[in-house]
């Protein structure tokens, strides 16, 4: 898929059912690197270690551990700097140049024997294919999770791929995900950065299941710079870069949501006519955070007095008599009380779809936002009350 990179995932053992748990990416030559990271003051080694690795380094290989978080246990970051030093000697390079991610149970000791013992049987399970890659970074997703863009720039053609795991524990800055971004772009370091922080924002800081984010939350993304094509910077090919590399992790974040251990429903929310942004996504995340909103929309239930409260309480100086709000392209609030005409029957038909969307309009600027939430249901509980058992 992208020239420059293999990819393998097998099964060493951690996972008790038997799932692939331990995932390799392989350049051919050393890549480009940046990433974004969890927010969560407790982090992982993992993080702490891939965090350091990039600003400093080119990546020669990317190392994922799935089924055990290999955080706060006793010997966790000597667990995981002996697994990136097994990987780089037999590689026969030094261990700065790999970078590492696990996820999983938190608080249980990493069978780290294990992960050692399965190196090289994951060297020589290396393909293009990266759907075994995929695979064994899930946990309790219930699908892989991939996404790809490609676009001409002078002539030559571009690509990017994407692949993801995540489906509870997610909220901004950011969720219980890991996120994996690869191209062939040649491209400028301070272009790629940029890309990557603004995209973030605009797609995994921008969706919520539960609320909850953790430990060992990261997004990197890797050029190959195996794509032929002229140096993409901030002023030559930025934006086609940037809006193809948006399209993937919008892509990536809407699985997750939809993913959201139990979700039925992928839920929209546009708040328009805001003073400024920040204004617009503080109200978008109270309105997704709403327990009560989530469950009203897994019952198909037209409750816009819930996503008025929600509205209400963001903290978002609002005015109530200029408040618009439409369901499924439904008006039922108009200048902040239920809009005539209202018929709830309809309405409640109309919440059937997968999809919802929800559009707020404040009627107090010209600043929006949108953000992705899923429903919360009867599954989610089952689903996380017997996570590790």
């Amino acid at each position: 898929m992208i020239k420059g990179v293999k990819f393998s995932g097998i099964h060493c053992g951690i996972k008790k059912n038997g799932k692939k748990d331990l995932a390799l990416a392989l350049f051919d030559k050393p890549a480009l690197a940046f990433g974004v990271f969890t927010k969560n003051r407790v982090k992982a080694p993992s993080v702490l270690i891939t965090k350091k690795r990039i600003k400093e380094n080119e990546i020669k290989a990317l190392i994922v551990v799935s089924g055990n978080a290999c955080v706060c246990v006793k010997g966790d970051k000597e667990d995981a700097i002996r697994i990136t030093k097994t990987l780089a000697n037999v590689l026969n390079t030094e261990d700065k140049y790999i970078a590492h991610a696990s996820t999983g149970v938190i608080g249980v000791k990493l069978p780290v024997e294990k992960v050692i013992n399965a190196i090289p049987a994951l060297l020589k399970n290396l393909k293009e294919d990266v759907h075994d890659f995929a695979n064994a970074i899930t946990t309790t997703d219930a699908f892989e999770k991939i996404e790809t863009q490609k676009f001409t720039i002078e002539n030559k053609t571009v690509k990017i791929l994407g692949v993801a795991k995540g489906a509870g524990m997610i909220a901004p800055d950011l969720a219980t995900m890991l996120v994996f971004l690869f191209t062939d772009a040649v491209i400028e370091k301070k272009a790629l950065d940029l890309a990557l922080k603004e995209v973030v924002e605009e797609s995994f800081n921008s969706i919520n299941v539960d609320g909850d984010t953790s430990t060992n939350d990261m997004v990197l993304l890797f050029s190959t710079r195996t794509a032929g094509n002229k140096e993409i910077t901030l002023k030559n090919g930025f934006k086609e870069f940037r809006d193809a590399l948006k399209n993937v992790c919008l892509g990536l974040a809407k699985k997750i949501v939809m993913d959201g251990e139990g979700a039925t429903k992928l839920i929209e929310i546009n708040v328009k006519g805001a003073k400024t942004v920040k204004d617009a996504k503080k109200v978008a995340k109270t309105v997704a955070n709403s327990q009560l909103v989530k469950t009203a929309f897994y019952g198909e239930d037209p409750n816009w007095g819930r996503i008025m409260a929600a509205v209400g309480r963001s903290g978002v100086k609002i005015k109530q008599e200029k408040v618009n709000i439409k369901i499924q392209g439904f008006l039922v609030v108009k200048n902040g009380v239920e809009a005539k005409g209202f018929d709830e029957a309809i309405l409640k038909e109309a919440l059937k779809p997968k999809e919802i969307k929800v559009e707020i309009d404040l009627n107090l600027g010209k600043a929006e936002t949108i953000f992705y939430t899923s429903d919360l249901t009867i599954e989610y509980v089952k689903i996380n009350s017997a996570y590790r058992t």
